[in-house]
């Protein structure tokens, strides 16, 4: 399966979980001068910019793992872009945060 199946595979699965925990996805897949978010979803008035990362196994890690603090650099500057935005419209979050969703599609074959 190719890299940016997978992907979309984890990304669709994160936004799902996210809504059946009760958020409300906002925006998926924004982008400005400064990065992506892969999600961004909103509860109670709480915001939250998602970064999803997806593997086929954990051969080399963790997928959270892959957020370093160069991509987390990115991301707060584009959360920053996309909140000034929604300031721009009169809207303001309660409080904002940064998640990190985790999708692995392991597989045994042969398991038994």
């Amino acid at each position: 399966m190719n890299k940016q199946l997978v992907g979309q595979i984890g990304e669709n699965a994160a936004a799902d979980v996210l809504r059946a925990k009760g958020y409300t996805i906002l925006k998926r897949n924004y982008r400005c001068k400064h990065g992506e978010i892969d999600i961004i979803a909103e509860k109670y008035g709480d915001m939250s910019f998602v970064e999803v990362k997806t593997r086929q196994s954990l051969k080399f890690g963790w997928p959270s793992e892959a957020v370093d603090e160069e991509k987390q650099r990115h991301i707060r500057k584009a959360a920053r872009c996309y909140l000034n935005e929604i300031r721009e419209k009169g809207y303001v979050p309660r409080t904002y945060n940064f998640q990190i969703m985790e999708v692995t599609f392991e597989q045994t074959e042969n398991a038994f």
